[in-house]
């Protein structure tokens, strides 16, 4: 059967199956399709394809606290086909938004997210990205939202008729020996939470992403995980070769054995290559000539504050973008803050922290043609 374009707006037809997170702004229906925005974002990447995808890095957190429901809600109100959201083990095993392993950056709580439970976490108050306690009009403080919660508000944007916007689930794995979170554990406790949603429409709107290193090889991440590429709308794989490869501009991806493999995987898979600069070991990831899989990078903002220091490890708490320094600490020029680095790519999704400003970008390049997502 085939539905009109205008049938989202005109129509608005929503699953009937309750969604039971409460929205915090009004609901614009989506003018996309699911399955087109998913045949984008895995298709082979090619630099003269009239579409990139944006992906709102945390939802619109130049806004609203970052992972919140309001970012979220945000974002897919703004028209942005996808979303990021990142995911982490609370002390009880639950599962909650959050980019950092520590939550003192982004709430008025403190401390360690794998040491407190969920209930813990619940009673504090979400930050903006300036620190400040967020209300909104009525007064009303931004929470941590569980994965659950997530997925009923995607939900509310998921119509009957096949229209809806994408969210990509960044699992986030352990940060240090006290850590006990197994990132192929917690893709798995996900699987569990969306399979219980009933909801095969949402379903095919989840995207995984996890690091290379933490998905391991792809028979381990099969035999661990009930990940189905007919059920759950995709997979992004992290590729970033260690520091050495990085700095080497004559590395060679065929070198790199996991890459190969999850190349010649047999389903759709999205390869995520976040550049340091132009020339570096991951420019030959995106000139791959036996590239079989979508190809994705990462623009973010260099301006502060931004939390993308706290999210894997303790390593980086600053960032250095000037090519001739001298600094020490073992910290790389970073150029992934230039949105020009990410729209020169052959690519076919960019996550950004600045979706409207990369997308005017590539509206100017000619690669912003979203009519293709309306069929």
């Amino acid at each position: 059967m085939k539905f009109s374009v205008v049938a989202p707006f005109a129509l608005a037809l929503f699953l009937e199956c309750p969604a039971f997170a409460q929205t915090v702004l009004p609901v614009t229906p989506s003018p996309y399709l699911v399955s087109s925005i998913n045949k984008v974002m895995f298709q082979l990447p090619d630099a003269s394809s009239d579409l990139v995808l944006l992906s709102a890095h945390r939802g619109s957190w130049e806004v609203y606290p970052e992972n919140s429901a309001y970012a979220l809600q945000d974002a897919w109100n703004s028209g942005f086909e996808t979303v990021e959201i990142d995911v982490r083990f609370t002390s009880d095993k639950q599962v909650v938004l959050s980019h950092d392993y520590k939550i003192d950056r982004v709430s008025t709580g403190s401390g360690f997210l794998y040491s407190q439970s969920l209930a813990q976490v619940k009673a504090v108050d979400l930050r903006d990205r300036h620190g400040r306690v967020f209300k909104d009009a009525n007064g009303k403080t931004a929470k941590f939202l569980t994965f659950s919660e997530a997925l009923d508000l995607l939900a509310r944007y998921i119509s009957t008729d096949g229209y809806g916007y994408l969210m990509i689930v960044d699992v986030k794995g352990a940060v240090d020996d006290q850590d006990p979170s197994d990132p192929i554990e917690l893709t798995q406790k996900c699987l569990d939470i969306l399979a219980a949603k009933n909801n095969a429409n949402l379903s095919k709107a989840i995207v995984f992403k996890l690091k290379s290193k933490d998905a391991v090889d792809l028979g381990t991440f099969l035999n661990r995980t009930t990940y189905n590429p007919d059920v759950v709308g995709g997979l992004v794989v992290v590729e970033n070769p260690d520091d050495a490869n990085v700095k080497s501009s004559n590395y060679d991806p065929h070198q790199d054995v996991v890459y190969d493999q999850w190349n010649t995987a047999p389903f759709s898979v999205q390869f995520e290559m976040n550049q340091f600069y132009k020339g570096d070991g991951l420019q030959k990831y995106f000139l791959y000539s036996d590239q079989k899989q979508g190809a994705a990078t990462y623009h973010e903002s260099n301006y502060y504050p931004e939390g993308v220091a706290n999210s894997a490890g303790k390593c980086c708490f600053g960032h250095n973008t000037d090519p001739k320094s001298t600094a020490t600490g073992g910290i790389i020029p970073d150029y992934r803050g230039d949105p020009e680095m990410a729209v020169i790519n052959r690519t076919n999704l960019i996550t950004t922290d600045w979706p409207d400003v990369v997308g005017d970008m590539l509206r100017a390049l000619g690669r912003r043609n979203i009519d293709r997502l309306t069929h």
